[in-house]
């Protein structure tokens, strides 16, 4: 019986945590957040010729993953108010910016 009232217990605090910690606002998870920008970080360090094709290239990445700009900025702010959570995400988009398989795409690229 201890052991069915520890289990439901860890499931509970899981489960809060879980629902805590997946969305940062409505509609952009962690995962969704950290791939985008780890993606527009990329961008960043492999600019286009020109400011245009960078930001009809940043754009692209935006519509892939079905944000706004405005999403992703407020995002960012609730992010902000939570500096640990911030640190994690910074460093799995970090990890995730580094990795030489994951290439920016081209503007308009299928």
């Amino acid at each position: 019986m201890r052991r069915l009232a520890c289990f439901h217990v860890l499931i509970l605090a899981g489960g809060m945590t879980g629902c805590n910690r997946g969305e940062l606002i409505s509609g952009v998870t962690d995962s969704t957040y950290v791939a985008t920008m780890a993606e527009l970080r990329r961008l960043r360090q492999h600019p286009g010729p020109d400011s245009t094709h960078n930001a009809a290239a940043r754009a692209a990445v935006l519509q892939r993953r079905g944000l706004s700009p405005e999403q992703l900025e407020r995002a960012s702010t609730v992010l902000a108010q939570d500096p640990d959570r911030a640190v994690t995400l910074w460093q799995r988009i970090e990890e995730h910016a580094l990795d030489t398989a994951a290439t920016p795409q081209k503007a308009g690229a299928p």
